[in-house]
């Protein structure tokens, strides 16, 4: 290296620069995971196997968690394109089936890698927290997608509920034998329909608790205006 490489500043990553270069970020760690797992490799393997400097794969995507979230963020992107403008009139509950679907099916050649991860993560407590909070964001766009309102205490709920769903389906959907996924819908379906009864039964739950809470405000809203 000549003194003049030593001083010379590297060049600010543009925005289409970087997406480029988390996309590569991105192969190169689903690749890898393939083979040599998820616990044990590191930013340097996956870096090198991108082809990106290990300065610019810190800009980028400075964790294997900041990897996997960029992953999700690809796949809610592919998902959110394929359903927009195609919301039906069908139940809330078919709608969601459809998007979950679309998502186990933009998956399906990640499946491999995704074995490898997900069965690594339990083993690595800071790594399964770290990816807990993209897939509920994951799951928060699908009820998006599927046009049921994630706002507020109800739409916290079940953002939480459909959450338990989808890692529960994703252990059946892993073990999938055949692409047209049977095992997948039929155990989908039925969570499904039972979270949706349970989700009827939750609602009601929460507009006593929320009437009981503004009952209380506005009695001593009315204590305090009288003192």
């Amino acid at each position: 290296m000549n003194a003049n490489s030593e001083t010379k500043p590297r060049k600010k990553l543009k925005k289409a620069g970087k997406a480029k270069l988390k996309a590569r970020l991105v192969d190169a760690a689903l690749t890898l995971a393939e083979t040599k797992g998820w616990r044990d490799l590191s930013m340097a393997e996956i870096a090198d196997a991108a082809g990106v400097p290990l300065a610019d794969a810190l800009k980028v995507t400075p964790s294997k968690t900041a990897i996997l979230s960029a992953f999700s963020r690809k796949i809610d992107a592919q998902v959110l394109n394929e359903v927009e403008d195609e919301v039906s009139d069908e139940p809330a509950r078919d709608r969601l089936f459809d998007v979950l679907m679309s998502r186990y099916d933009l998956l399906w050649p990640y499946r491999p890698a995704l074995r490898a991860i997900l069965g690594d993560l339990p083993t690595d407590p800071g790594a399964l927290v770290g990816a807990m909070s993209p897939a509920l964001e994951s799951v928060q766009w699908m009820l998006e997608a599927a046009d049921i309102d994630t706002s507020g205490v109800r739409g916290a709920l079940r953002v939480r509920v459909i959450g338990l769903i989808y890692a529960a389906n994703l252990r059946i959907w892993l073990n999938e034998e055949s692409q047209d996924m049977a095992k997948t819908m039929a155990d989908l379906d039925r969570r499904l329909r039972r979270a949706e009864s349970l989700m009827e039964q939750a609602s009601g739950m929460v507009d006593n608790v929320s009437g009981l809470m503004r009952s209380s405000f506005e009695a001593l809203s009315g204590l305090a205006s009288r003192q």
